[in-house]
């Protein structure tokens, strides 16, 4: 390979990169070999564009993969299924459609340059030297469901709907008068004052009888009904449970460090080469170049002034670091045995000729056996567990099928039986969380004729089999059981009832002209005033601050009244001024951080709004 040539030199981003690029970007003919000479089926057409099977299959990897990396392996089976995940994909086509369409018809485009540069600059793309790396680039893209051409495509409608936008949400703008509104209201104040009545106000009245329990009993059995529950014992069989039971000799962990060792040292020495490049056959330039060379000057600073690589000679021909087989086997020759600092050259390449010199070299920091033991051990014991779970798998599904007692596939593979406990249709706990398990242990097979299920696998390194072991019908749970908590609940409904029905007569009296101060002498509760009280305020229960910013600005000296329930209590408010914000409420980036805010989000309706008329306007034929 002649990889840090190819990405570095001018000779080969003229011949070899460009024309790479040339090939990648223009299979859309060449395509039809790999992809088949048949029309792809449409499943939704938008203003008489196709969306293909293709299309929706390369959207539903995508978006699988997107929740993947967003939740890691916790994410249910289901909610990764093609089913679950089909029809977001196709609306997210769709709307992706009509907006490539709409930016084509505003005169919106991307030029071929621009997707170029962006290809060789994305970071996925590049080698461990920094470089575009062709072969990283076809694998990533094919394993995303992409051809070359198929994918330059979809970058270019990516970059298409950018604009379109970007050109819309950030259009969005704030005037003076509307920020000052915002300002007012954001920053508004408020005075207020407010009794509480708690449930000892009222406990007295509080009482509730054995009747009342048993009628509110007997008119809520659904609240009673305890669901239909299974317990079953199972089997499992997993790469982590057959790891703990290998062992390993100590001689084959040595000689697999060995191995490991010998391997490392023939793939890992690395040099830092830089070169200077003589394209055409100019005896004349190489003998200038051999001459100042041997006169001790700069090798960098020649090859700035003298190289035909326009790729490196900006860098001094710094061909940064290449592996064994990185370059051709006469420049691979040239530099063994150089020492750092040294030059040598001539040498020939299909290139042109080539001086280099070596600047750098890696090898590997050697390590000692009892570190990386411990690794080499779960490494190996990983790799007989993993052989033996692909037998065993069959195994279990032919020793467990159809056995009357799972003790019989205990006996026969030593995997231990276990049990769930009981557990309903909404699961229980550990292996009864699992919604394979639970489907698997309410199924027709295992629930009404008692066989086994069939070998689940719950994860791509773990599968277990399970049978019933015990089932109990739904049934309503008695009186006796459950007439505490009944109790508890007519207590708290019927003390929420008093409380408003005491707070409504505060309310009403507060409104008749009588003050907060009397009010509270006459009901025995404590008045509290809250001063420039704004929305952000932390010192106050939410929900009251919210309740008292929910109230009208009072227009007399009579305030605004209103009661609001915050968990058992009730909260009796006395609004009595509103004060707004100015702009003496926040410094200069403040207001500047709110203006952009305020500018984004109308933008953002602004760009919401223009995609509904847009969808609503599209002729979509599903």
């Amino acid at each position: 390979m002649l990889q840090s040539l190819r990405d570095n030199s001018r000779g080969v981003v003229a011949g070899l990169l460009i024309g790479l690029l040339v090939i990648i970007f223009a299979l859309t003919g060449a395509e039809a070999l790999f992809t088949g000479g048949g029309a792809p089926s449409a499943v939704v057409t938008v203003n008489g564009h196709d969306i293909t099977e293709q299309d929706v299959a390369r959207q539903i990897t995508a978006e699988r993969r997107q929740m993947l990396n967003r939740f890691g392996e916790s994410v249910p089976d289901e909610f990764l299924s093609e089913e679950r995940l089909r029809p977001g994909a196709i609306e997210t086509l769709v709307e992706r459609q009509v907006l490539v369409q709409e930016a084509a018809a505003k005169g919106m485009a991307v030029s071929v340059e621009t997707l170029n540069n962006i290809l060789l600059a994305t970071e996925a793309f590049q080698g461990p030297d920094g470089r575009f790396d062709p072969d990283r680039y076809q694998q990533l893209i094919r394993s995303a469901g992409y051809t070359p051409a198929t994918y330059r495509r979809a970058l270019e409608e990516d970059m298409l709907i950018n604009q379109l936008t970007s050109g819309i949400a950030g259009s969005g703008f704030v005037t003076p008068a509307e920020l000052e509104q915002v300002i007012a209201l954001s920053y508004q104040s408020r005075n207020f004052q407010y009794v509480m009545l708690s449930a000892d106000n009222v406990a007295d009245e509080v009482s509730i009888s054995e009747a009342e329990v048993r009628e509110y009993y007997e008119n809520n059995q659904s609240q009673f009904t305890q669901e239909e529950q299974v317990a079953v014992d199972y089997v499992e069989l997993s790469i982590e449970n057959l790891m703990a039971e290998i062992d390993i000799p100590e001689s084959e962990l040595r000689a697999q460090f060995e191995q490991n060792q010998a391997q490392t040292r023939s793939a890992q020495v690395q040099r830092r080469v830089a070169h200077i490049l003589i394209e055409e056959d100019d005896q004349e330039r190489l003998d200038t170049v051999a001459e100042r060379l041997a006169e001790g000057e700069d090798f960098a600073e020649l090859a700035r002034e003298l190289s035909d690589d326009l790729g490196t000679r900006n860098e001094g021909g710094d061909l940064g670091f290449v592996a064994p087989g990185d370059l051709p086997e006469g420049l691979e020759q040239s530099l063994e045995g150089l020492s750092v600092g040294e030059v040598a050259g001539p040498v020939e390449s299909e290139y042109g000729t080539h001086f280099v010199t070596l600047l750098d070299e890696r090898r590997p920091e050697p390590v000692q056996f009892e570190d990386q033991r411990d690794d080499i051990e779960q490494q190996l014991r990983r790799v007989q567990a993993e052989n033996q779970f692909a037998s065993l798998i069959a195994r279990l599904g032919e020793v467990s099928f159809n056995v009357d007692d799972l003790s019989e596939v205990e006996e026969a593979m030593g995997l231990p039986v276990q049990n769930t406990g009981l557990f309903g249709r909404s699961g229980g706990e550990g292996i009864a969380g699992n919604p394979q398990v639970i489907q698997a242990a309410f199924s027709e097979e295992v629930l009404r004729y008692g066989s086994p299920s069939d070998v689940l696998e719950l994860s791509p390194s773990r599968v277990v089999v399970l049978k019933l072991t015990d089932r109990k019908e739904a049934f309503v749970r008695p009186l006796e059981d459950v007439q505490a908590d009944i109790a508890r609940q007519l207590r708290q409904d019927e003390t929420r009832r008093l409380l408003a029905e005491r707070g409504e007569q505060i309310e009403d009296a507060l409104q008749r002209g009588d003050s907060v101060a009397e009010i509270a002498d006459r009901w025995d509760l404590t008045v509290e005033r809250a001063e420039d009280v704004r929305r952000d305020n932390s010192s106050l229960p939410q929900p009251l601050i919210n309740h008292a910013f929910s109230l009208p600005r009072p227009h007399s000296d009579e305030p605004v009244v209103g009661g609001v329930h915050i968990g058992l209590d009730y909260y009796i408010v006395a609004l009595e001024g509103v004060t707004p914000g100015t702009a003496d409420s926040l410094n200069a980036d403040e207001r500047n951080a709110m203006a952009q805010n305020l500018s984004r989000m109308l933008g953002e309706e602004d760009y919401a709004a223009y995609l509904a008329q847009l969808e609503a306007q599209a002729k979509v034929r599903r």
